[in-house]
């Protein structure tokens, strides 16, 4: 009799197995895929050719009743560990948390299959409510939950995983949302969260994916074709592929607190020169920076038409390297420019090289005026031409704050030595950076930037033409009629901030 029972029961358990494997389509030569995670309710805009495999619902926000996971569950991708040095044929689809650019945020799916391209394969990823992209590498990341992570929940609650420890046998992790007057723990799938892109790029550098991590559900076919020639050549001589950053050029900076620059700058520069790239002195030596002196050089001009890609510079595109944010002239004017500000880390710390710079950008800088550190707002597929560069000051991603306006910059400090001065190169770093005012106001979007060694170089009647009037000290500020004054302190708090700051704030 109970034989028997436990048959019935064997019976049925291969039933339901059976019935939970039919949800999927296999393809011809693939390997089983781990069920996927029930559909959750989706943030994304669906395509109108997509058609989801189940009918959204609502986050898992309670406790289940029962014990028994959900399908598909019972199976999470997890990091692959040292034990096994071969790749089963057998081993499951890599899971992943994979870029839906349409909303910018990061989904859980599956690696259905790889689509080769020229130059830049991609992956056809599944995700867990139905749709499906073609997803490249860089903006795939392991699909795994630590403590602490930051998530979305399928309502738009922000939260934080609490808990991990049932992800593996039953499916699901814990997640606190804190609403201000209370703290909600509730059980969560995969299916139920999505991640935000600048949470992804700067908490998650350790869940990063190679193509050798990537098993597909679709298996790749042998590929049969052989290296060309110049491949062969590329592969016998050693070095060669270490020119990844032809036609790239760096422009070095460190932040006063470094405590070892000269080590910091030599293994930066080491790190460039075996990647092919380039080290560039300063701005001025890709940009053209030139303004007009007049009244016997006690007034300087500049306007767009000064500042111009350079004829003649091989360079495709340029980044801005640094251990930190910091507020000398070489990375304000990159942010300025909306030049990518990266961490040496790119270059110094990776052990193999990724064209994946994202993860690397540093901050823009701490905001006194919000009281929190900010991010750059750069365009994040910078660089994949060199017309980024040919038309520089045409960058709508770069915040240009300052668009139409014309400035005033009143001191001597600020206006630059004639070309003829033969002490035009013998200055301190105050004065280099006060020089540097008038063109960081004109990347950040300026029709007109003019500087002067005292007021009285400039009329009445001119003065009213001006928009904003610069000056490097608070108790150099006066009462100017029509035109606002403002402190050098407040140009880079609005360029750090990416907004127009009032005039009348004050660093505390």
């Amino acid at each position: 009799m109970f034989a028997k029972e436990e048959e019935e029961e064997t019976e049925k358990e291969e039933q339901e197995e059976e019935k939970a494997g039919s949800t999927y389509d296999y393809d011809i030569d693939v390997a089983s895929p781990p069920p996927a995670p029930k559909a959750g309710f989706s943030h994304k805009r669906r395509r109108t050719e997509t058609k989801p495999n189940s009918v959204p619902r609502g986050p898992t926000s309670v406790h289940r009743s029962s014990a028994t996971p959900a399908p598909g569950a019972r199976s999470i991708k997890r990091l692959r560990s040292g034990a096994s040095t071969s790749r089963a044929a057998s081993e499951s689809a890599t899971r992943v948390f994979a870029l839906w650019k349409q909303d910018g945020h990061y989904y859980s799916g599956i690696v259905h299959s790889m689509l080769p391209r020229r130059g830049n394969t991609k992956y056809l990823v599944k995700f867990d409510d139905g749709t499906e992209d073609e997803v490249e590498l860089k903006n795939m990341r392991c699909c795994e939950l630590y403590v602490g992570d930051n998530v979305i929940v399928s309502n738009g609650a922000r939260g934080k995983v609490s808990d991990v420890r049932e992800l593996e046998s039953r499916g699901y992790f814990l997640v606190e949302v804190d609403d201000g007057e209370k703290t909600t723990t509730s059980e969560v799938e995969f299916a139920d969260i999505r991640i935000a892109n600048r949470v992804l790029q700067n908490q998650w550098k350790n869940r990063i994916l190679s193509p050798e991590a990537i098993v597909t559900v679709v298996k790749p076919k042998p590929l049969t074709d052989t290296a060309t020639p110049s491949q062969r050549s590329l592969a016998s001589i050693p070095g060669r592929l270490q020119r990844e950053l032809a036609k790239t050029g760096f422009v070095v900076t460190l932040s006063p607190k470094n405590a070892n620059p000269e080590q910091t700058k030599k293994s930066a520069m080491n790190a460039i020169k075996d990647y092919g790239g380039q080290l560039i002195d300063d701005w001025s030596s890709v940009f053209k920076m030139e303004g007009r002196h007049s009244q016997s050089n006690k007034r300087w001009t500049v306007t767009p038409d000064d500042f111009q890609f350079k004829e003649g510079v091989a360079l495709d595109r340029v980044f801005l390297l640094a251990d930190d944010a910091n507020q000398k002239p070489k990375f304000l004017i990159a942010l300025a420019l909306g030049i990518p500000c990266l961490s040496f880390e790119w270059l110094t710390k990776a052990t193999k090289f990724s064209e994946d710079w994202q993860p690397f950008l540093l901050s823009a800088g701490y905001s006194d005026v919000l009281s929190a550190r900010v991010s750059q707002l750069v365009d994040l597929d910078w660089g994949n031409c060199s017309e980024y560069l040919h038309d520089i000051l045409s960058n709508k991603v770069a915040p240009k704050l300052f668009s139409d306006k014309k400035f005033l910059c009143i001191g001597a400090d600020f206006v630059p030595p004639h070309r003829g001065r033969k002490n035009a190169s013998n200055i301190g770093r105050v004065t280099e950076a006060a020089r540097t005012v008038p063109w960081i106001i004109l990347c950040m979007g300026a029709s007109k930037v003019e500087a002067v060694t005292d007021l009285k170089q400039v009329s009445s009647k001119e003065l009213r033409t001006f928009d904003y009037a610069i000056v490097q000290d608070s108790a150099d500020v006066r009462d100017l009629g029509p035109v606002t004054v403002a402190t050098v302190t407040w140009i880079k708090e609005c360029l750090i901030s990416s907004r127009i700051v009032p005039t009348n704030w004050t660093q505390s």
